[in-house]
């Protein structure tokens, strides 16, 4: 089929960015003496940041002053990226792509808008963006389908002739949910058995994805 606008999320799809971030992770757990606490970084991937708060509060709350914790993570996350964003795989290839088709290429990240859009930037690859939808636009976040719906309304078009591309379980359940033709590319975290029984593609890369839906 011919999509009418493609619907990408961003950390850890198009942005290397997720090792980044959960290196920091890992400085901030050793700074504040908690050992052993991987597991809650992953279950934050894919989330918002007010959706990730939560997270962090059932499970660290009540072991660490959490408004320090994530100070102490801020000043990390932001000296690994002051040094460079690396790109995932395919990413400037497959925007260049279909930039060069006239197809739209919408960003729906949890990510803060102001952030990705510095971050997108940062990247190299802001040029190649049609329009970002970060986490803030909208009520509800992944893995409800709201950012998704946004983006492709934005773009002029409904969810259900666009694709879309994910990395984690939640960003994935919500592109499904939209009703786009949904590609997980898994990045840090593979998906789990329920994410699978969903029925979408999953690919290795961006490129292996694009070509299995016959985007290029």
């Amino acid at each position: 089929m011919h999509y009418k606008a493609v619907l990408f999320d961003m950390d850890g799809l198009l942005l290397d960015s997720e090792r980044q971030y959960v290196e920091s992770y890992s400085q901030t757990c050793a700074e504040f003496d908690l050992p052993n606490m991987e597991q809650v970084f992953y279950d934050c991937v894919g989330l918002r940041s007010a959706d990730s708060s939560i997270v962090l509060q059932k499970a660290l709350g009540h072991l660490v002053d959490l408004t320090a914790f994530n100070a102490a993570w801020v000043e990390h996350a932001e000296q690994q990226r002051a040094k460079n964003i690396p790109l995932k795989s395919g990413a400037q290839e497959l925007l260049s792509l279909l930039q060069d088709a006239g197809i739209p290429r919408m960003v729906a990240t949890s990510t803060r808008t102001d952030h990705a859009l510095h971050h997108l930037q940062k990247a190299g690859i802001f040029d190649l963006v049609t329009h970002v939808v970060g986490g803030d636009q909208v009520t509800l976040g992944k893995p409800e389908p709201e950012i998704y719906l946004k983006a492709a309304a934005i773009a002029g078009f409904d969810a259900k002739d666009c694709a879309a591309f994910e990395d984690s379980d939640p960003g994935t359940l919500a592109a499904v949910r939209s009703g786009a033709t949904t590609v997980q590319v898994p990045d840090l975290k593979p998906p789990s058995q329920k994410t699978l029984a969903l029925g979408h593609l999953v690919a290795h890369d961006l490129l292996a994805g694009a070509q299995k839906i016959g985007l290029i």
